[in-house]
């Protein structure tokens, strides 16, 4: 299932520690080496929503080893669940599965329209990059950017492929899922991000709040 958790991270009008004991210690010493506070709350419930997923879908109450492979693949040691979690400045997602999954999520920012000849290829160029840079442009640029994130999670390779030479025009704005190669693909604008997921089989979405996150697992 996909978990995605909204919220104002550069301020949530709380103290982080009183969600630190929900980290493992590895997860707390990572979370504190953050200079700022948007970044040490991404962290810090990044994991958390991790911990929420596997106890919902599960019924897991310990806190998970996380384990990173050469190319910095997230891993629960121990487990054969499968799990992709991202953030950027306005949620937190996660997504588990028994099979490989990968997701990523990102914000509208006008500094997509900056680096777009490096993530775009030639058709893609055509249709979002030559197009000005409104609202609509921005919010597809995002989309287009996430599909290419996740799809690089998916396979375990980042962004480590040829991203500016593989296009995803195939892929539209929806809410349903769709087939991109052998892989189910979700990929959608939503109001305030854009979203896009990579696995072998689709699934739901749940959008889940602070306020549950504490009364299920604080």
């Amino acid at each position: 299932m996909i978990y995605l958790l909204s919220a104002d991270f550069k301020n949530l009008g709380e103290s982080l520690s009183g969600w630190y004991h929900l980290l493992d210690e590895e997860r707390r010493n990572k979370a504190d080496r953050y200079r700022f506070y948007k970044d040490k709350a991404l962290c810090t419930f990044a994991y958390i929503l991790l911990r929420y997923a596997l106890k919902k879908e599960y019924g897991i109450g310990e806190k998970p080893k996380l384990i990173y492979d050469k190319s910095g693949k997230p891993h629960i040691e121990g487990s054969d669940i499968c799990f992709n979690f991202s953030h950027c400045d306005n949620v937190v997602a996660c997504v588990v599965d028994r099979n490989t999954v990968g997701i990523d999520v990102q914000n509208y920012t006008e500094t997509l329209t900056q680096v777009k000849k490096r993530f775009l290829t030639e058709k893609e160029m055509k249709v979002f990059g030559e197009s000005g840079d409104g609202d609509g442009v921005i919010r597809a640029l995002a989309r287009v950017w996430t599909l290419k994130e996740a799809y690089g999670k998916y396979h375990g390779i980042g962004l480590i492929y040829d991203i500016d030479g593989k296009d995803f025009l195939s892929v539209s704005n929806s809410p349903e899922w769709q087939r991109y190669e052998d892989l189910k693909v979700y990929s959608e604008e939503m109001e305030n991000f854009a979203v896009s997921v990579f696995s072998k089989t689709a699934m739901e979405l749940y959008k889940v709040s602070i306020e549950e996150i504490w009364r299920y697992i604080g």
